[in-house]
């Protein structure tokens, strides 16, 4: 495979892509639903935040 078509699959499901995606039939509605519910629970990870805090 060439290091375009590697990229290209790699991005297949990148947020950035998934509309334009589905709208060019490159991947359906099931394989977006199943490619989220695969993606691991990070939230305790996350840092949150108000616009109170970030005023100080």
């Amino acid at each position: 495979m060439s290091l375009l078509h590697e990229a290209i699959q790699d991005k297949k499901f990148d947020t950035r892509m998934i509309e334009r995606n589905l709208v060019r039939n490159v991947v359906s509605d099931k394989e977006v639903k199943t490619a989220i519910e695969k993606l691991p629970d990070d939230s305790e990870n996350a840092l949150f935040t108000s616009l109170d805090e970030l005023e100080d």
